[in-house]
């Protein structure tokens, strides 16, 4: 979903949008009932989700001082293509406050970091946007509060 900003190599050999710290358990990936069938049904049948609202957020195994994503193997995730709009928009967050919805960056993402932010900016009007109101719309609980101070790159 990132195409120009990141590429599959960046996020190939990085994979930490798969790893969360404890007071980042707010962020782990959300599914809709769709998505989640799909994954019970041809991906693994154990792996375990906790329903938020309309949609299902997906419980993280603890590995060692972090908490890992069920679906990161050593080859990447199991999803591929398939992977939810969370993995795919990351380092980037749709979150609101008082109402007010803002497009947010991740401090983590030390590819994206060194992205210029009006290339970043360009990214959002041309192509994240227009998903981003379609998520607002039709899925609002896959939103999280405004938290974390993360910086924020767009007011919708």
């Amino acid at each position: 979903m990132l195409e120009g900003l990141l590429t599959e190599e960046d996020c190939r050999n990085c994979k930490l949008c798969c790893y969360f710290e404890k007071d980042e358990l707010i962020d782990a990936p959300t599914f809709t009932k769709e998505e989640k069938g799909y994954i019970i049904g041809n991906i693994n049948s154990n792996i375990k989700f906790k329903k938020n609202g309309n949609i299902y957020q997906i419980i993280l195994e603890k590995e060692d001082k972090l908490y890992k994503c069920p679906l990161l193997t050593s080859n990447g995730c199991i999803l591929k293509e398939r992977r939810p709009f969370d993995c795919q928009s990351w380092p980037l967050y749709i979150m609101k406050e008082n109402n007010q919805y803002y497009i947010t960056i991740s401090n983590d993402c030390s590819t994206m970091n060194k992205v210029d932010k009006s290339k970043i900016i360009q990214y959002i009007e041309k192509d994240f946007l227009k998903t981003a109101k379609y998520i607002i719309k039709n899925n609002p609980d896959m939103i999280t509060e405004y938290n974390r101070n993360l910086k924020i790159l767009y007011k919708i």
